[in-house]
């Protein structure tokens, strides 16, 4: 009696934990399918020039070295600490895209339980199934960057804030939460700011106004429960920015004073890192400072024109997403943000009106903030508008149901119709995204070269043994990445394998390529690798020569 009391009890704790509800079920499926798709397709891309220069240059160096570093502007510090973290395991494909991978299953779940708190479950469990259709999403899913746990911080910030503005008691873990969501967020991608700002409006605004509709006159008005959690909020905003100039601080430590102790025109010249940081800190800081800004990732544009170069950038950003239906993408968007307007302005008392405003304000607040600047980013660094559109979609499909259902209620007692007007939509959109997902621009190679070089060394077979040179830095850090091998022999001579780039056999080559050259058709000794080498494969970017 007692193994079957057991058993029955074991069974009924493991069957809360299962889901029990359609639409959960559905919401497991999707992600254990984006799982295995997700692992397909870490696997199969081979890593891009960007990846490959952040895997070689800070990943595999440690998180020390990641977090005290800055030689190039588009450098994700936060990522590539938390990647140099898991790349102590010793597999390069987990270091470097193992993070993205574990935001790139996270992030739907977190756009369904965001959306099912103020839409219905199907059409949350729609959203979710769309964000990870977006095209740009898809490219950036499992990349060895920063911008799909951006994204993340970005969908914690706005699950925190409805929290926030919702409960009835504080909690301080809330506040915590968010304000380490806006720092890693920031830490991360410099370019989160285009979200972080408008988010913090969004919250903000929600909290003047439902303060001011609430207050009483007679109360000092931090007694106002809206203008307390308006206060604990630029409390946690403070903090997180202090917290993220601390987390910079280091890094123009780091680089300012390795600037000043190699610049022999300095008095600085020779000195150790720790005398420079502890005798000239602020010199050090100001020189980092300098460095980089005067290397900014985002180049602003003459104003000149602005407009019309913006209204492309807008349509491109837009093409992005979804490439064969943008313009049906912008103006169900559009439409979504107008109901999304009209029923703040309406029922600005609604608990789904701090939602509403955080998708309203950051589809307006990055284009002013772009406007501002005068500057067009790089589509990447804005893949969190993916969230933004497939929601937009998603009200809209909801708000059309509710509108059919208003139309035929006497018609959709138990009715077929009522099913069809329910559950249509979604089946719609479900082969919407297996459609969009199967296209072959969705599984293209990052990088044709970087993939043909990939080829090429592994066909070689590089180890610590072989007598091995680098032509070019995508064979240097392919060799690191996945073989492990650290090699800068750029010398041919008595090497077992010579792999050239099809470019360097033209004379006078100086095209797209050029730049990651470390020799040339001049330099290389022609009549020493046709006399003693011999062609053992090649393809479309790569000859490997064999000796």
């Amino acid at each position: 009696m007692r193994k079957e009391s057991s058993d029955n009890e074991s069974y009924i704790i493991l069957n809360d934990y299962l889901p029990q509800e359609p639409v959960d079920m559905a919401v497991v499926l999707t992600l254990i399918l984006l799982a295995f798709y997700y692992v397909w397709r870490a696997a199969y891309l081979t890593p891009w020039y960007d990846e490959l220069y952040t895997y070689y240059f800070f990943i595999s160096r440690g998180p020390l070295h990641a977090a005290t570093h800055w030689p190039l502007p588009n450098n994700h510090v936060g990522y590539s600490v938390l990647s140099a973290i898991l790349d102590v395991f010793g597999n390069s494909y987990i270091g470097l895209r193992g993070v993205s991978f574990i935001c790139a299953l996270l992030n739907p779940y977190l756009i369904f339980r965001i959306c099912k708190r103020y839409m219905d479950k199907w059409m949350s469990y729609g959203a979710m199934i769309l964000y990870a259709s977006c095209m740009l999403v898809n490219e950036l899913a499992v990349q060895g960057r920063g911008y799909t746990l951006a994204t993340t911080c970005f969908l914690i910030s706005i699950r925190q804030l409805c929290l926030i503005c919702s409960a009835e008691e504080f909690k301080l873990k809330d506040y915590i939460i968010f304000s380490a969501s806006m720092v890693l967020g920031l830490y991360t991608l410099p370019g989160s700011i285009y979200w972080v700002i408008p988010t913090c409006a969004a919250a903000g605004l929600f909290l003047i106004i439902n303060g001011y509709r609430t207050l009483d006159r007679n109360d000092p008005i931090w007694k106002n429960r809206y203008f307390k959690k308006l206060k604990r909020c630029i409390i946690a905003g403070l903090i997180s920015a202090a917290i993220t100039f601390f987390l910079y601080l280091i890094i123009w430590l780091s680089i300012g004073s390795n600037l000043l102790i190699k610049d022999e025109g300095t008095i600085y010249y020779g000195m150790s890192h720790v005398q420079m940081i502890l005798k000239h800190p602020f010199k050090s800081v100001i020189e980092g400072i300098e460095y980089m800004l005067f290397q900014p990732f985002t180049q602003s544009v003459e104003r000149a024109g602005y407009l019309n170069r913006f209204r492309e950038w807008v349509l491109g950003l837009a093409r992005s997403m979804y490439p064969d239906t943008f313009v049906a993408t912008i103006i169900i968007v559009l439409c979504g943000l107008i109901i999304l307007f009209s029923e703040c302005v309406r029922h600005f008392e609604n608990s789904r009106t701090i939602f509403s405003l955080i998708i309203l304000v950051n589809s307006i607040g990055f284009q002013l903030i772009l406007m501002l600047q005068a500057k067009l980013p790089n589509f990447s660094v804005f893949s969190y508008m993916g969230v933004i559109t497939a929601v937009s979609i998603a009200v809209v499909i909801e708000h059309l149901n509710i509108r059919l259902e208003a139309c035929f209620k006497d018609k959709l007692v138990n009715s077929r119709l009522k099913i069809m007007i329910y559950y249509l939509p979604v089946v719609i959109m479900f082969l919407f995204v297996i459609s969009s997902i199967l296209k072959p621009e969705y599984y293209a190679q990052y990088g044709d070269r970087e993939a043909d070089c990939y080829n090429a060394l592994y066909i070689a077979r590089p180890d610590e043994n072989k007598k091995l040179c680098v032509l070019d830095c995508d064979q240097e850090y392919l060799l690191k990445f996945g073989f492990d091998v650290e090699c800068t022999n750029t010398d041919v001579y008595d090497c077992d394998f010579v792999l050239i780039d099809r470019n360097m056999m033209k004379e006078a080559y100086h095209g797209y390529d050029d730049w990651k050259f470390y020799q040339n058709y001049d330099t290389i000794p022609w009549d020493y690798i046709n006399s003693e080498m011999h062609i053992f494969y090649e393809n479309e970017h790569f000859v490997l020569y064999k000796r």
